[in-house]
């Protein structure tokens, strides 16, 4: 006979999960439980969105003082401060929290910011110690990333961000001019973005998909899930949306996009590659200089060259060797 102990080293989970053992709502203008009250965001295209990607680049770099390029401003504020565990028990312990019930009322006072409730991990005498409590499920953020990505080169109907709010919001913003809605006297139209396939790429694209053919058990049969005619997919499951975003989209979109899409595109698919490798603070620092520069790309398409070299000596911008990545 023995004695079993276990320790509970941290959590693995998705965004929306993320709120219930964290203890911060993951909706609103303060969703990110990283961030807290310090996050930059705003109600854009009918919905909120969270910018600012521009604070995690080092202080002098020269895109921070670029305002048209990204969202018509200037950026000077330094990323926001990390709560260490000690100090977010503390700012917890202050707190008065509602009972669970369906007849309580569950209206937060201004006080509270984005807390809903006290993680009992807390109780945990060793949590508020750990530099990492919570993990975010990689699979899920690629299936997300899957969605809205393809969805948006692919132009497809309800899943595209490249909507007509999302335009009226940029001629709102006085940025990116070239993506302002088409006016023709009375009319106005949403044209193709340079971002998004023509229709026959788009079936060249989904041909290609549907004729790839993996080893056994290293992915479902992606073909049963395109459909060429409709322009879409349907039925992918995470692993599907996983492998698809790893292996096959860099490859099928060489020739089909314009070299700086497919550039940025192949850097974020290299980027979920090595994830797990790699330190989470240069994790952070090689995602923020990749929207920057997606923010970039898309303003102005010829990129400075000058800041794409500053950016992968600091070891901020990772380049990925096209070699290989049509080996499946």
């Amino acid at each position: 006979m023995f004695t079993l102990r276990a320790a509970v080293m941290w959590t693995v989970n998705d965004f929306s999960a993320y709120a219930m053992v964290s203890g911060w709502s993951t909706k609103g203008y303060m969703a990110c439980p990283v961030c807290k009250e310090d996050v930059t965001s705003g109600w854009h295209a009918g919905k909120v969105c969270y910018l600012g990607h521009r604070r995690w680049l080092p202080w002098d770099h020269e895109w921070r003082e670029k305002d048209k390029e990204f969202d018509g401003n200037t950026e000077r504020r330094l990323r926001p401060r990390e709560w260490s565990g000690d100090e977010i028990l503390e700012q917890l312990n202050r707190l008065d929290f509602a009972p669970f019930g369906k007849t309580v009322s569950r209206t937060r006072p201004s006080t509270h910011l984005n807390w809903t409730h006290k993680p009992m991990f807390f109780e945990l005498p060793y949590w508020s110690k750990l530099k990492l409590r919570h993990n975010l499920d990689v699979m899920h953020v690629e299936k997300n990333v899957f969605d809205t990505l393809v969805g948006t080169i692919l132009d497809i109907e309800g899943k595209t961000k490249d909507t007509i709010k999302a335009r009226l919001d940029l001629e709102r913003m006085g940025i990116r001019r070239g993506l302002w809605m088409n006016r023709d006297s009375d009319k106005a139209r949403r044209d193709l973005a340079f971002f998004s396939m023509k229709p026959n790429d788009k079936k060249e694209f989904l041909k290609f998909v549907s004729s790839v053919k993996f080893p056994d058990g290293y992915a479902s049969n992606i073909a049963h899930c395109v459909n060429v005619d409709g322009g879409k997919f349907t039925g992918l499951k995470s692993h599907d949306c996983h492998v698809f975003m790893q292996r096959l989209l860099p490859v099928g979109i060489r020739h089909l996009l314009p070299e700086d899409v497919v550039k940025q595109i192949i850097l974020l698919s290299s980027f979920l590659h090595k994830y797990d490798a790699r330190d989470g603070s240069l994790a952070r620092r090689g995602i923020a200089c990749w929207s920057c520069q997606l923010s970039l790309d898309v303003s102005n398409r010829k990129a400075s060259r000058r800041a794409e070299k500053k950016c992968t000596q600091q070891g901020e911008a990772r380049r990925i060797n096209c070699r290989g990545l049509g080996s499946i």
